[in-house]
């Protein structure tokens, strides 16, 4: 019979894997949908990946733009002076190319006013009792101050006075020779109008007289005017150079100040470098590649937002600048240009030109001529200043890649749920099939028996001879 010939197939009670079977069964229902799903959070996570990258490029674009957005990136100035050991210069931000004379006549200098001598740094003064020092700042002015010393010793005024917060300094020498060889010196700041006088209540205390430094002013001209100032650190006579004064002039002498394109040459040179990199990172997720091994190639190929910022990018390198000036409109003016494959090239002639012939109009067609500038609200910011602002709304966590990952995330976060509903399904599934497959060997138990039944009730049964 058919039945027969299934049951001697099975060969129930042999062997038979119904467990083997029912993974089987378990695997093939579950490999569709289990595919379905992995491709999901693979495309997800795959696309995670990839805006972090696309990210992190533009905030490195971002940074080389900020070389040159703020006014303060092109004021780099070098200095010609031979006369260091008389006066040195320091440019800042705030200079201004040119030439000047300068003499120094005199230099500033602090009072030092010295004590009497004394034994040892710890000798006993004013027979034990406190020490009361008054200290009149300037002279002739009625202003004093009073410092009580109640340890009574060299060391012990020293440590008062400098305790007591005065414009004046106190210290304690050992000259090494003699048997006084402890003095106690007085230091104030430089200037003539910061003398001082020292007096105490301690007889065998006294200050000496005359000082051993007077307090002075310094006396310089500088292109032909004479100026006195109270330090050696001059700010205020040529706009944003520092003079600082070594020693005395022989005779007057000359030094300039000159601008210095090449950190700004150099930043621009670095923009290029780092938008012509950022062009191949996105070509690489663009374009799928199916020998790469980088697993993100080709990850934002289709990708309308990844399309979108691309062109945003371009666009920096390509508008019109908010604040043109003169010949300098567009980066092509500084000779920055863009090829037909998308990178960046560099005519070295144009952007000598324009460093060294129009460099205010550079400096306001990049910069707006603004300091500081806010990533908020709308402003004419120049070329540098508007690509710094798009990329900060790129990124921003209201900006569009902040909602394409959000979307992605919340797709992966989906497909993870998904996951483990097909988990609950195949659980199901799998108790449905083994019911199934024991209810099968129950049956074919029961088949078996009827046949061995069946073939020992034949086997009993008497049969006629023929030939009777």
């Amino acid at each position: 019979m058919a039945g027969s010939d299934i049951i001697g197939a099975l060969n129930a009670g042999s062997g038979f894997d119904t467990a083997s079977i029912v993974d089987a069964l378990v695997a093939a229902e579950r490999a569709p949908k289990q595919s379905q799903i992995d491709r999901g959070i693979e495309q997800s996570e795959a696309k995670i990946s990839a805006y972090g990258v696309v990210t992190s490029s533009l905030q490195t674009l971002q940074t080389a733009f900020a070389g040159l957005k703020d006014l303060s990136d092109f004021q780099w100035f070098s200095v010609n002076n031979q006369y260091t050991d008389e006066f040195v210069i320091t440019a800042s931000v705030d200079s201004e190319p040119g030439s000047h004379s300068v003499n120094v006549d005199s230099l500033a200098s602090a009072q030092s006013t010295g004590s009497s001598y004394f034994s040892a740094a710890d000798q006993e003064l004013n027979g034990g009792s406190p020490v009361t020092i008054t200290i009149e700042s300037p002279i002739g002015s009625g202003s004093n101050t009073t410092v009580e010393v109640s340890s009574a010793t060299p060391q012990g005024i020293v440590d008062a006075v400098n305790a007591a917060g005065l414009d004046i300094s106190a210290n304690l020498f050992d000259l090494g020779t003699g048997a006084n060889p402890y003095q106690i010196v007085f230091t104030g700041q430089t200037g003539a109008d910061n003398d001082f006088a020292v007096t105490t209540d301690a007889a065998d205390v006294t200050f000496s007289s005359p000082n051993l430094v007077d307090a002075a002013d310094a006396v310089v001209i500088v292109d032909g005017i004479t100026f006195q100032r109270s330090s050696n650190q001059i700010t205020d006579i040529i706009s944003g150079t520092t003079l600082s004064l070594q020693g005395e002039s022989a005779a007057t002498r000359s030094f300039s100040v000159e601008r210095d394109v090449a950190p700004v040459e150099t930043a621009i040179r670095n923009l290029v470098s780092v938008y012509n990199d950022v062009q191949t990172v996105f070509n690489a997720l663009k374009t799928p590649a199916d020998d790469s091994e980088d697993e993100l190639a080709g990850a934002l190929s289709g990708d309308s937002t990844f399309r979108s910022i691309r062109d945003d990018v371009r666009e920096m390198v390509t508008s019109l600048s908010t604040t043109p000036s003169g010949d300098i409109n567009y980066f092509s003016d500084l000779g920055v240009s863009i090829t037909q494959s998308g990178t960046l090239t560099i005519d070295e002639s144009a952007l000598a030109t324009a460093l060294s012939t129009k460099f205010s109009d550079v400096v306001s067609a990049l910069s707006a001529d603004t300091e500081d500038q806010s990533e908020f609200g709308d402003a004419s910011r120049g070329l540098a200043g508007d690509a710094s602002k798009q990329i900060t709304d790129l990124i921003a966590s209201s900006g569009m890649i902040r909602t394409v990952t959000d979307n992605a995330e919340a797709k992966s976060a989906q497909y993870a749920i998904e996951l483990e509903d097909l988990d609950s399904r195949m659980e199901a599934i799998r108790a449905r099939y083994v019911a199934q497959f024991a209810a099968m060997e129950s049956l074919v138990d029961q088949m078996n028996s009827t046949r061995e039944y069946l073939k020992t009730q034949l086997e009993n049964l008497p049969f006629t001879n023929k030939n009777n």
